[in-house]
């Protein structure tokens, strides 16, 4: 069976260039790449169903530019947890650490609100990298006493800087900490912690169960409902208080205030200079608590990312830098099919599973099948090129020598003396040249030594004429000389330099030693020459007159002779 070699060497570059892609993958650019693939089907795809028993309650600019310098005093809260809970809020969070007691007044409403409440959460946040409860920016005890619960507010960014996924809990030898995102949706949905595994964290009652899929060993990918302004219920902090008080006076608040009933209500600041801002897939500011929103909205609705198996995103990056090899011929690559086909496909495919909330990564197979495509072409397109090189190098030369054959020659010299024929400054000359007794060579010593005495004499012309002349073997041992834009008498001495490096070369073989020279004729452009014929002609007479007077120098027939 007829092996294809240049297939094989395609499939080889290809392999090559997969398995780098594959090995540096989680590395630098490859790894912002495959972050910024992911994101793009956040932006194409339609937003997701959110609940309407999540709401949050911002604490905006035109709320500080009304009550005053932040921080506030706890009174606020306090009111504001007595509205929630008139208005039957299943629970209220805060999203602001109270670590710091204030006046004794202030603290002992808000923990008076808290504990009248009874389904207040307040959160805690870890110092830097630590895990420690010890170390942690706790509620003060007067108000953790009385709250529901608590968790985490800790949440990183990618090394991008965008917010992708959230940690639903942290495990050291203290135990298990939940993020308050989690411990907020498993209190909504009366569920308890079941277990934990390397990419599973279970949460369940006596009922239902649900399986939460994770990433990094903690941390759930998150899956955006929508941009901040289109999603969820949005109220102010002084609109809400407002409605309270008309609800107090009854009179009908201009807010729907049935939309906090059953709900979990989220007190969060949004006021710009105060809150935390992280740029998101779908938007470059974003606040912080918006991740706690979406991340309870996904459980709630089991709106969950799940991430196929490394190995799958693998042979994706294998099977797309192989296409490039079996698509392209050798001669015409199928630019259209690669460029539009695969690259179609492969979106689709990644799209489609996104939208059931599988993810795979399309940016590393797509850069597989680019770069394989512009290695593999540029490889084909190189070796191309030297073949076609080599093959009319083999077309106008001569395979022992190397010098020009006469099919080129001649249609160089063609092409100069037409040249000369228009302009009579662009005179050319024709050295004729035959190597001096070589038939003795070929009798005494082989054929073997003769034609290393052609090899020889080749290297030798190379290196004796300008890069402008042209020397072609002639037949035999003969060889002739094209020199471009050259006088007779210059043409004469340029031959006589070739006869002493000749004569001056010695070429050996093993432990032998041979000297040779040649006879030289030389030719000049006439304007009444007819053709190339003509002068060659002359050039040989030239040669036979070199000979006929002892070999080894240079003659012409020309009408003027200088004499060297």
């Amino acid at each position: 069976m007829k092996v294809n070699k240049v297939l094989i060497s395609n499939l080889i570059i290809a392999v090559i260039v997969a398995s780098s892609i594959a090995a540096l993958s989680n590395k630098g650019i490859l790894k912002r790449i495959k972050f910024e693939s992911s994101d793009f089907f956040f932006r194409i795809r339609p937003p997701l169903r959110v609940s309407p028993r999540i709401v949050v309650i911002e604490i905006t600019d035109n709320d500080i530019a009304k009550i005053g310098r932040w921080p506030w005093k706890r009174t606020w809260y306090a009111a504001m947890t007595k509205a929630l809970k008139q208005f039957g809020a299943k629970y209220i969070y805060f999203d602001i650490i109270f670590s710091e007691p204030a006046s004794k007044e202030e603290d002992a409403l808000f923990s008076e609100a808290i504990k009248e409440a009874g389904n207040v959460y307040l959160p805690f946040a870890f110092r830097q990298n630590s895990t420690k409860i010890k170390s942690a920016l706790l509620p003060i005890p007067q108000f953790y006493s009385y709250i529901r619960n608590t968790g985490s507010i800790n949440i990183r960014p990618d090394l991008d800087g965008v917010l992708r996924k959230i940690p639903l809990f942290f495990a050291d030898k203290e135990g298990i900490k939940m993020h308050i995102a989690l411990r907020l949706a498993m209190d909504y949905l009366n569920m308890n912690l079941k277990k934990i595994t390397n990419n599973y964290i279970i949460i369940g009652n006596s009922t239902d169960t649900l399986k939460i899929p994770l990433v990094d060993g903690n941390k759930m990918i998150i899956n955006w409902p929508g941009k901040w302004k289109h999603t969820f219920r949005h109220y102010s902090f002084l609109d809400t208080l407002s409605a309270y008080n008309d609800y107090l006076h009854n009179i009908k608040p201009h807010i729907d205030i049935n939309s906090f009933k059953d709900s979990i209500c989220i007190v969060a600041v949004t006021a710009i200079g105060l809150y935390d801002i992280k740029p998101i897939p779908l938007e470059t500011q974003y606040p912080s608590i918006g991740a706690t929103l979406a991340t309870i909205n996904n459980i709630i609705y089991r709106q969950f990312i799940k991430t196929v198996p490394p190995w799958f995103n693998l042979i994706l990056i294998y099977i797309f830098a192989l296409l490039p090899p079996v698509l392209i011929s050798e001669e015409r690559p199928l630019r259209e099919i690669l460029s539009i086909v695969p690259v179609l496909f492969i979106i689709l495919l990644g799209y489609l599973f996104f939208i059931h909330n599988i993810k795979i990564d399309i940016s590393l197979p797509l850069l597989s099948l680019f770069e394989s495509y512009t290695v593999v072409g540029t490889y084909n397109f190189a070796r191309i090129s030297i073949e076609r090189r080599n093959f009319l190098k083999l077309s106008v030369t001569d395979e022992l020598t190397g010098l020009y054959n006469m099919r080129y020659f001649r249609t160089v010299v063609e092409a100069e003396h037409l040249i000369a024929k228009d302009d009579l400054d662009k005179s050319f000359c024709i050295i004729m040249g035959d190597i001096d007794h070589f038939k003795r060579f070929n009798d005494n010593y082989g054929h073997q030594i003769g034609d290393l005495v052609l090899n020889q004499i080749a290297k030798v012309l190379r290196i004796s004429l300008r890069a402008s002349d042209v020397v072609a073997r002639y037949g035999g041992e003969e060889i002739i000389i094209l020199l471009r834009g050259i006088s007779l008498e210059k043409a004469l001495i340029a031959a006589e330099k070739i006869r002493k490096n000749i004569e001056n070369h010695l070429v050996r073989s093993r432990d032998n030693i041979y000297k040779i020279t040649i006879s030289l004729g030389v030719a000049v452009f006439r304007p009444d020459d007819a053709d190339i014929d003509t002068i060659i002609k002359r050039a040989d007479d030239a040669l036979y007159k070199a000979k006929h007077l002892g070999r080894n120098r240079v003659e012409t027939v020309e009408n003027v002779i200088k004499e060297l």
